[in-house]
């Protein structure tokens, strides 16, 4: 988008802003679909809510027949109140009432621990007309035998899933309520998402498959992880693509004999890959100081908007400016709150800026929206813009949203 359009959205609607592209949310998941369904036509895609659950953003994902993969009785409902029919629950904590509700609304239940066991199994003996559709998540080993973890934040064990050694007694008690295990989980969040790592889960899930004879199973869900389409300024050199992942999970699972005989659906539960180069956030620039020798572009955006996590990482950008003017600066690109750690962009090569220009960013539909505090700011206003129109996904916060939840007179 060129200044002009820019401003014209800024004047409309304020700054900052987000802009969302849902064309290539489309594309994107359908891309990896293909990658799949190429060799393999039964294929189930989860989108993960947590990486962004804005609702016309989940409402396309709807609308092209993905699941809507949860993680909370608040994305659940969510997801519910969006009109999914077809609901993937996972998540560390799971409340009777959540399992209750998610067991009456047929949800494939991913289960993560042996409360959870406990719980439904209650529920069956209470309901015993009913069928819950559940699996089981299992801790997968990403660690080698030197020690080496790919798991993420280089964690020797991750936390997430039953460890093969209480297995064997969860199926049994399973299977002795009656319960059959329609689904097996094995997300697993790595440092590198790398190919192998998928390798490594497929071979553990078809092994525990083999083992207990998993033979109701009908979801054979391998997670989420993937990197994908990414935004243009990122380096993708040496970065897998969709087709690199699917063939490594379907070169395993197809010279399978077990997975042959079963043939279930396989899940992907793509969240980042998919919509990371969805969103672009546009923001204002104010003010440039010079202190010592540190240059200053302030923005009236926030880091808390784009990086909310605080990584290091600086996102790609284009700057747009109302006038051409030459020269460069050396600049960190700071935000609009009284926080010194409000740094968006670190030492990053800017043309000369002026008040009224903009800087976009691009890459920040993964794990911004979501996480993004009302922090001294109100929430930005999203814009879907495509072709001419343009369509408000969601408004400016304004003080009325702030307090309605607070006990005010």
């Amino acid at each position: 988008m060129n200044f002009e359009q820019i401003d014209r959205l800024a004047c409309e609607y304020g700054t900052p802003y987000y802009l969302m592209n849902g064309k290539t949310f489309v594309d994107n998941i359908h891309h990896f679909q293909r990658a799949f369904k190429q060799r393999y036509e039964k294929l189930i895609v989860g989108y993960s809510f947590k990486t962004n659950y804005v609702p016309a953003l989940c409402r396309i994902a709807k609308n092209i027949g993905c699941y809507a993969e949860v993680v909370s009785s608040m994305e659940f409902q969510i997801a519910q109140k969006l009109g999914f029919k077809h609901i993937i629950l996972n998540g560390p904590i799971k409340t009777e009432e959540a399992l209750s509700a998610a067991i009456k609304t047929n949800a494939i239940i991913n289960i993560d621990s042996e409360y959870e066991i406990d719980s439904v199994c209650e529920y069956k003996k209470e309901y015993p007309e009913s069928n819950p559709q559940i699996g089981l998540r299992i801790n997968i080993r990403l660690t080698d035998i030197d020690g080496h973890s790919t798991i993420q934040c280089g964690l020797r064990h991750g936390r997430f899933g039953f460890p093969h050694e209480i297995l064997e007694r969860n199926i049994s008690k399973l299977r002795s309520a009656g319960i059959s295990i329609v689904s097996l989980h094995g997300h697993t969040s790595s440092s590198d998402r790398g190919v192998n790592n998928y390798k490594i889960i497929v071979d553990q899930m078809l092994e525990t498959c083999k083992q207990f004879q998993l033979n109701d199973l009908k979801y054979f869900d391998v997670g989420g992880g993937f990197f994908g389409a990414a935004a243009e300024g990122i380096n993708t050199t040496g970065r897998p693509a969709y087709e690199d992942y699917a063939n490594a999970i379907l070169d395993k699972v197809l010279s399978d004999d077990w997975f042959k005989r079963q043939q279930p659906f396989i899940i992907i539960e793509p969240g980042s890959s998919v919509v990371s180069n969805v969103f672009e956030y546009v923001t204002k620039i104010y003010q440039n100081k010079q202190i010592g020798d540190v240059h200053f572009v302030t923005v009236d955006g926030s880091v808390f908007d784009v990086k909310p996590t605080l990584h290091a990482n600086n996102l790609p950008i284009s700057v747009v400016r109302k006038e051409e003017r030459e020269g460069v600066n050396i600049c960190d690109v700071v935000g609009s709150t009284c926080m010194e750690k409000d740094v968006i962009l670190k030492e990053v090569q800017l043309p000369i800026v002026k008040k009224g220009d903009y800087l976009v960013f691009r890459g920040v539909g993964a794990y911004t929206i979501c996480l993004t505090p009302t922090f001294i700011n109100f929430l930005s206003p999203i814009l879907c813009v495509e072709d001419d129109a343009i369509e408000v996904v969601r408004r400016r916060q304004n003080v009325e949203d702030v307090l309605r939840i607070y006990d005010i007179d």
